[in-house]
């Protein structure tokens, strides 16, 4: 049984994916109309969807309390050790995509680069081990240092900013702490393989934490499935759900940050 907010969270998401169909074909049309002599001095088609109204059926199957023994340190350590794990995992993969010479940059992504051993022999597995291991763990106490999971200075962690730190931090560590394995002949790292690397590394980070984020609350289980519905008989054991979504435009603001191939990104409103 889907909880309540995954439902609806469904539908936000999958109408956010309408709109960027939408625009994904809009692109794809002004590349049409350029080319031809007649349409490209005319204004390509763009639709928006400034409100959509939804009702739905549901059922209320379970109410689950949060868990009591659930805190904030608790939380907060989840993130910590899931984090870790997942960069001990992610670190030996991003040197190898940083040191493969086969690979296009413009086509590299960790998820099909085969996962192969980086192959050293004797004291010197023992110490890129070690040194990979501390490296992890220096990302993460330095991310989540005085961090606090529900209040910090009463604003609510920003997953965002999360992965803006561990982005800026690893490729601090990689650039450095291991550019005597993944360094070029001139001494420098392959810049659009980095870019790649640390593109892969947000994303592990928004799935490594965002599964942890609301589990100290009360979920509310529900049934949606219309076949479910239809067995449960009257209409009027069944509660209504009226959704109204309007549209609100996002734009990204991007500028040169401090760390050399980062970008200082922030969303605004357009």
């Amino acid at each position: 049984m889907p909880k309540l907010s995954e439902f609806i969270g469904a539908i936000v998401q999958e109408t956010a994916k309408a709109r960027m169909l939408a625009d994904l074909e809009s692109i794809r049309m002004a590349e049409t109309y350029y080319q031809d002599m007649y349409l490209k001095h005319l204004p390509v088609p763009h639709f928006k969807m400034p409100e959509i109204t939804i009702e739905m059926p549901v059922a209320v199957a379970q109410i689950v309390q949060p868990n009591s023994s659930v805190t904030n340190s608790s939380l907060l350590n989840n993130m910590k050790m899931r984090i870790n794990n997942d960069l001990k995992s992610f670190l030996p993969r991003a040197l190898l995509a940083l040191k493969e010479d086969t690979v296009r940059p413009e086509t590299l992504t960790l998820r099909t680069l085969p996962t192969r051993l980086i192959k050293m022999t004797g004291d010197e597995e023992t110490t890129l081990t070690t040194r990979m291991d501390a490296s992890c763990q220096d990302i993460v106490d330095t991310v989540f240092k005085n961090k606090d999971y529900t209040n910090v200075n009463n604003t609510p962690l920003r997953l965002t900013k999360l992965a803006d730190d561990v982005e800026i931090m690893l490729s601090r560590e990689l650039a450095t702490n291991y550019l005597d394995f993944v360094g070029d002949k001139k001494g420098g790292v392959n810049e659009d393989a980095m870019k790649s690397v640390l593109r892969m590394a947000r994303e592990m980070m928004m799935d490594s934490v965002t599964f942890i984020m609301k589990a100290d609350e009360t979920t509310l289980s529900i049934v949606s499935d219309t076949t479910d519905l239809i067995h449960l008989g009257d209409i009027k054991y069944l509660t209504t759900i009226k959704i109204t979504m309007q549209e609100q435009d996002y734009e990204w603001n991007i500028g040169e940050s401090d760390v050399k191939g980062i970008e200082e990104r922030h969303l605004v409103i357009e």
